[in-house]
């Protein structure tokens, strides 16, 4: 859907969106990259560490297959797609292009305190005000750390929303896009 969205804008872009390796207990109609009913930092730990392998061999198929580099390439993720997203692009991938987060949150913020990254990708953060599955909170949050690292990032709040993303939110992250490969 968000890909049909905005290629009508960017006609001459390839989006490219993978689902979770792993089928969801909780919306079996819905796909996640880690089991975050599980109340165990090392198992989170463990698992965003396999879903990031995952993405990453994605990602360099992907570069190979259309001959990019990573400024050519803009990670953007819902809910715990954000979170990975935001994982790669900050810890691993820091001369991407830029993030967009749809309503997720920061995994492990502190490991990016105590990180010597010198650079980062630009990142927009969505959110709504009403999300009851990650908390706006959540991205109030993220916004302290990555204004402590020096990351050149926005915000938006989509009034009125639960977890999920409204037209609003869809255009200011269509506007992030555009504004980064401009």
């Amino acid at each position: 859907m968000l890909s049909l969205n905005w290629k009508r804008h960017l006609p001459n872009t390839i989006f490219i969106c993978p689902n979770g390796h792993e089928i969801c207990p909780v919306n079996p109609s819905g796909f996640q990259w880690f089991d975050l009913t599980k109340d165990d930092p090392n198992y989170i730990l463990e698992q965003t560490i396999n879903a990031e392998k995952k993405l990453n061999q994605f990602i360099e198929e992907i570069k190979n297959e259309y001959s990019l580099d990573n400024k050519k390439i803009c990670l953007s993720g819902f809910s715990q797609g954000c979170m990975i997203s935001l994982n790669i692009g900050l810890r691993q991938l820091n001369d991407l292009g830029g993030v967009v987060g749809i309503s997720g949150r920061l995994l492990m913020p502190e490991s990016l305190e105590e990180g010597d990254k010198k650079s980062y990708p630009p990142v927009v953060l969505i959110h709504g005000d009403a999300d009851d599955v990650v908390p706006i909170s959540s991205m109030y949050d993220a916004e302290k750390i990555l204004n402590k690292i020096n990351v050149s990032f926005s915000t938006h709040v989509s009034k009125n929303t639960g977890h999920g993303i409204a037209p609003d939110g869809l255009s200011k992250a269509l506007e992030f896009i555009k504004n980064i490969f401009s």
